[in-house]
């Protein structure tokens, strides 16, 4: 396969996933009481609206950019898990099929980072550069 190719569809998988994040976090904050009410229906307590909030916002961010991809990967895929066997939990597949697709974009991005035209390039290159100086 073209490496280009690769790169480019990783690079439109990440950030979309980031923009569902950001979207869904920044939904979650501005009708927080109203989510902190939901969690505490749903038996989680209110407390972790906020908490679920910020890392569905910052690790949406971190994805658009590039930055601690795979953290961010592996945060928002907890955060999907969680959605699975608590909000959507008994619900049929076609319910759920939204949820799951972006629990394994979440995945995908924990599993292979940030590649192409991400910030993490630029740590991981410079990294690599100063390993191959021979003294």
């Amino acid at each position: 396969m073209n490496q280009t190719l690769m790169n480019i569809g990783l690079l439109l998988v990440r950030i979309f996933t980031g923009v569902i994040f950001i979207v869904h976090g920044a939904q979650k904050f501005q009708g927080l009481d109203g989510t902190s009410g939901f969690f505490q229906s749903i038996g989680l307590p209110g407390w972790m609206a906020p908490v679920v909030a910020t890392v569905e916002l910052v690790g949406g961010i971190a994805l658009v950019l590039g930055i601690g991809t795979r953290l961010a990967g592996a945060a928002l895929t907890i955060v999907m898990i969680g959605v699975l066997l608590t909000a959507k939990k008994g619900q049929p597949f076609g319910s759920i099929e939204f949820d799951l697709l972006v629990l394994f974009t979440s995945l995908q991005q924990a599993l292979v980072g940030g590649r192409f035209l991400a910030v993490d390039q630029l740590f991981g290159r410079k990294k690599a550069e100063n390993s191959n100086v021979q003294v």
